[in-house]
């Protein structure tokens, strides 16, 4: 792969990060709409036996999953949405494309901030807090891409 220099901007990556939040959000938003309706409509018969609040949860981790790390990994090279709209990409600190482990370990840690965890909700939250002000470095590395040894490019 061909060597890249040109850091994207803190702005392209800021503005890809709200347009892939409101994408995730429309996408769970739909879900749970869904998974809601059908479980009102158990209210109703009470033989029937509501399996739709795991379903849900199951389906937006799916759907997450498949927009974070496959889509990046094996369909646009290091873009979700609001990158390929930005015209940016996430690529190895060593300049090769991502692979499923990387962006795995990166969107991994990029969410732990959404995760509750309980013995280690404050250090969780103290860690998603702290996250996207690594991007103010020189190197404009956030922490989870430093932790997955990645960087964003412009393409």
């Amino acid at each position: 792969m061909e060597s890249y220099s040109a850091l994207a901007s803190r702005s392209s990556r800021f503005l890809a990060f709200l347009v892939d939040g409101f994408i995730s959000f429309l996408a769970i938003f739909a879900i749970s709409l869904i998974s809601g309706i059908a479980k009102f409509s158990t209210y109703f018969d009470p033989n029937r036996v509501n399996d739709f609040d795991m379903g849900s949860s199951t389906i937006s981790i799916i759907c997450v999953i498949i927009f974070y790390i496959l889509i990046p990994t094996y369909v646009w090279k290091g873009q979700t949405i609001g990158k390929r709209w930005l015209k940016i990409a996430v690529i190895k600190t060593d300049d090769q494309e991502v692979n499923l482990i990387t962006m795995f370990i990166r969107e991994i840690i990029a969410l732990l901030g959404y995760i509750k965890i309980p013995f280690l909700y404050y250090i969780v939250g103290f860690v998603a807090l702290a996250d996207p002000f690594f991007i103010f470095s020189a190197t404009r590395r956030t922490l989870h891409d430093r932790m997955a040894k990645t960087k964003v490019i412009d393409v």
